[in-house]
């Protein structure tokens, strides 16, 4: 049996669904992370846990390293470890030269905030990006990408080679579960609960990281009510430590947007929404709250950004916006929720989906374990 093991942080959860798509595939599969057990107990999925820090810290990520070693070390011969994030996807093959009982996948699920904004610090940070990525290369077997433009990067810049990376858009979702919508009582009594008037609904979903593009949401909204337009704006999402923009912030424009926090019914709020949006200039892989928003029939406006272009195509299911662009996004929310071409872009949003289908992704991710182990 093929033994396969997911390696990522403090939401390795979001690879339970997978895990199980792969087990059906006769797999032995594992997960290491540094989340609670719990989840995966209950999955019945065989877990480790390690300690993982969100910030870089070179005593307490030399100790990660370190752990990750002996964990890696106790695997059976011809492990494949497939890492995700841009910690794990580091410290892994740091942790495993020269180990031989293991075999090395990552995935690079975009490439995060130095690359986000032009500054010197940046590029200074995006040459030691560059050098590490080169580094770790050296004892990668096969480097998955989300997005086209991430893995131009990496070709341009000779930190993967063409005959051991690929593009493979997304984690997947799994459309036959997520397409399944709630009853329309249980819609009405939280539409009635949020105070929902009839007219078109916006919603927003995710941390509340500033480069997210919180505040052009938050100015738009206001924008739409000054101009006239009495459209219902939903925020939701947890606030993010030092990251994140702050509650009093978001507060000030508490009569033009609903602020929710972190929510349990993300996918029944979709369903009561009619447009998603996300300002992003933020370097994602890509977000999965596009395909999700997209499953449900929504139309999608987001910055022409990597990650984002992947999922949006403009005009076909929604629109693609200017970053940090507060106008463009108040002219280009009117502009969808006056459309006649609206119905057209939330048909084309369950269509264009279908190209991240689980099922699709779990063929994909197969082929290249295959490759690796006939390496």
């Amino acid at each position: 049996m093929k033994r396969l093991v997911f390696l990522g942080g403090e939401d390795v959860s979001a690879r339970i669904e997978i895990s199980k798509k792969f087990v059906e595939l006769d797999y032995d599969i594992g997960i290491i992370g540094s989340q609670d057990e719990r989840v995966f107990k209950k999955n019945d999925i065989f877990y480790t846990k390690y300690s993982l820090g969100r910030e870089l810290n070179i005593f307490s990520d030399i100790s990660t390293i370190i752990e990750l070693r002996k964990i890696l070390k106790v695997q059976k011969e011809g492990t494949i470890i497939h890492a995700f994030d841009t910690k794990p996807t580091m410290f892994l093959p740091l942790s495993a030269f020269g180990l031989k009982n293991v075999k090395i996948v990552r995935t690079i699920t975009g490439m995060g905030r130095i690359f986000t904004e032009n500054s010197f610090k940046n590029s200074v940070l995006q040459l030691v990006y560059n050098i590490v990525q080169k580094l770790v290369a050296l004892r990668v077997d096969f480097t998955v990408f989300q997005n086209d433009d991430d893995y131009a990067y990496f070709i341009k810049n000779n930190l993967v080679k063409n005959y051991n990376s690929k593009v493979i858009k997304s984690s997947g979702l799994n459309l036959k579960t997520f397409s399944v919508t709630t009853d329309n009582t249980k819609l009405d009594l939280l539409k009635e609960e949020l105070s929902l008037n009839d007219e078109k609904t916006f919603i927003l979903v995710s941390r509340m990281v500033e480069q997210k593009g919180i505040r052009y949401y938050l100015q738009a909204a206001k924008l739409c009510y000054e101009k006239g337009y009495n459209y219902n704006f939903l925020l939701v999402g947890q606030l993010d430590t030092d990251k994140s923009i702050s509650l009093e912030e978001i507060q000030e424009y508490k009569q033009y947007v609903t602020y929710l926090g972190r929510r349990e019914d993300v996918k029944e709020l979709l369903q009561l929404s009619d447009i998603f949006v996300l300002p992003t200039y933020y370097r994602e892989g890509v977000p999965r709250v596009l395909l999700e928003a997209s499953a449900l029939g929504l139309p999608l406006i987001a910055t022409d950004m990597p990650g984002c272009r992947d999922v949006v195509e403009d005009e076909y299911n929604g629109k693609l916006i200017k970053i940090k662009n507060t106008q463009d996004l108040f002219e280009k929310m009117v502009y969808v929720a006056q459309s006649d071409k609206f119905k057209e872009y939330a048909q084309n949003a369950k269509q264009k989906v279908k190209e991240f289908d689980l099922d699709k992704v779990v063929i994909k991710y197969d082929e290249v374990y295959k490759k690796v182990m006939e390496s």
